[in-house]
């Protein structure tokens, strides 16, 4: 087939079929329209590439035949797109069903806080004052002065219950005449003989007594537990006439269970609940008034009545000309105490053992001993009364005028024995309330010690405290007051001097 007239047969056998091949395929080419020509016409290039060249004018027929079918070719796809109905839309694909992926387990839910529900009542509550010293105490059963358990809440996840307390407190002092003791009202510390006494008026303003408290409760197998531990400012209290520096100190560190209590509070000497509501931190100088390390257990005799035992950090505060005082056996407390709904009595013993150690190794002792009654009693409406009285033999570590002076005891001269020195005193107070939130106490106090003559002429001989307050609570925690105090001091040479004090004070309670 490689002549002129084969190729001329060729092309006019494929024109003469291709009409009624095209016609049959239509369908084909008509999907593959694209596909077909190209095909078609590479195999012409193909067959046209394998034969000896042509002459022009065979190239221009085979052309025109080429254009003849592709004009054919789209004449066809016309007519059938013409006669073909339109097809219908195609439905939308029905959205498949979403499935929500699993959700990731959820934290279990965060409960709101809930207030803790009211305790039992205590048989007795004393009398809410400024110091709010009466939360501090350790009371049987480990009994809540406040029934509604204000202030508390439960730590999560736990039993426990929490209570942060405390105050801020500022007071603005002014002394008319010297005293050694800036920040309260010792009158012990009002200079009667020497250089100190023509220092003039002082004026101060501090708030060491700001305090800050932590308070833990549960209920355990053995009975009710607690943890108490509270702060202030006063840790800098020596009287060295240099206001103004602050230092934390630690007033109360002790757990109790049940009845049973150990650490650092107030000593069971004393009478917590019997002190009157001063805005000056020190209070009556006959008052018993220490914070000691002790373990004490509370006999519970009936819903009204207790009794106390309580083994006390000792410490011989004595007057010596060399050496210092020893210990040898701790201090032995022991206490009753009756409470009513009208108020409470409370009578204490406590037995001590005094020591001095000299320098050259002698050493002697001899035994002291003391008793304090006090107590409240509810009057008219919110009005009510406190008072104590105590006498004891080497127990003046224990009284707020006269602690830290070194008269538990004083050496004898020439014999070198130790002589337990005689305290007595008393204190009374009446808190008035003019209206539920305004309210006035006074209070008087003498403090006098039996003296050897040997003693030295500045040493103590006897004091006398007055004072009388007005506090004002005008919303929610906070108070505002003003207090007047007198203070008369005398030494054993008979010299004296007093002071005349105004405080001021502004303070606002965290939970009260």
């Amino acid at each position: 087939m490689g002549t002129n007239e084969q190729k001329s047969v060729c092309a006019s056998h494929c024109v003469a079929r291709g009409p009624g091949l095209f016609k049959a395929r239509i369908g084909t080419v008509h999907r593959y329209r694209m596909v077909w020509t190209v095909a078609f016409v590479s195999m012409a290039v193909f067959l046209l590439a394998q034969t000896p060249p042509v002459r022009a004018d065979e190239i221009s027929d085979l052309k025109a035949m080429i254009k003849q079918l592709e004009d054919r070719v789209n004449a066809l796809e016309a007519e059938r797109a013409a006669a073909k109905p339109a097809p219908a839309p195609a439905a939308a694909p029905a959205p498949a069903e979403v499935k929500a992926p699993p959700a990731a387990p959820s934290a279990p839910p965060v409960a709101a806080v809930q207030p803790v529900p009211p305790a039992a009542a205590a048989p007795y509550r004393p009398p809410a004052t400024i110091k709010d010293n009466e939360d501090s105490a350790q009371r049987v059963d480990n009994a809540v002065i406040d029934p509604t358990m204000k202030g508390f809440f439960r730590i999560p996840g736990t039993e426990t219950l929490m209570k942060l307390g405390g105050y801020s407190k500022v007071d603005f002092i002014y002394d008319t005449k010297p005293i050694g003791s800036y920040d309260y009202f010792v009158t012990s510390e009002i200079p009667t003989s020497g250089p100190n006494t023509t220092r003039g008026t002082q004026f101060t303003v501090q708030a060491k007594q700001t305090r800050l408290d932590v308070d833990l409760r549960r209920d355990t197998e053995a009975g009710p537990a607690r943890l108490y531990i509270e702060g202030d400012w006063f840790g800098n209290a020596s009287f060295d006439f240099q206001p103004g520096s602050y230092q934390a100190q630690l007033r109360h560190a002790y757990g109790q269970l049940e009845n049973f209590a150990s650490g650092y509070s107030f000593s069971a000497f004393m009478d917590n609940d019997a002190l009157p509501d001063t805005l000056d931190f020190e209070g009556p100088g006959a008052a018993p008034f220490l914070l000691v390390a002790a373990a004490r257990y509370i006999y519970k005799v009936n819903p009204h009545a207790n009794v106390t035992l309580s083994a006390e950090a000792p410490q011989s505060q004595v007057t010596a000309p060399t050496g210092g005082g020893k210990s040898t056996f701790p201090d032995i407390t022991l206490r009753g105490r009756y409470e009513a709904d009208i108020g409470h009595v409370q009578l204490a013993g406590v037995y001590r053992r005094l020591g001095w150690d000299s320098d050259d190794g002698e050493m002697e002792s001899t035994n002291g001993y003391g008793f304090n009654l006090s107590g409240s009693l509810k009057s008219m409406g919110e009005d009510y009364a406190v008072a104590g009285a105590m006498w004891g033999k080497g127990i003046a570590r224990y009284v707020s005028d006269i602690t830290g002076l070194g008269l538990d005891a004083v050496v004898t001269p020439g014999s070198g024995g130790l002589q337990a020195l005689i305290e007595r005193g008393g204190y009374a107070a009446y808190t008035h309330y003019w209206t539920h939130k305004l309210r006035s106490t006074a209070v008087v106090d003498y403090l006098g010690m039996n003296n050897e003559p040997y003693q030295a002429p500045e040493t103590f001989r006897d004091s006398q405290y007055y004072s009388t307050n007005l506090v004002w609570n005008p919303a929610g925690s906070l108070n505002l007051g003003v207090e007047v105090l007198f203070g008369n001091y005398r030494t054993l040479d008979d010299h004296s001097a007093n002071d005349t004090r105004v405080q001021m004070s502004v303070q606002y309670d965290f939970v009260r």
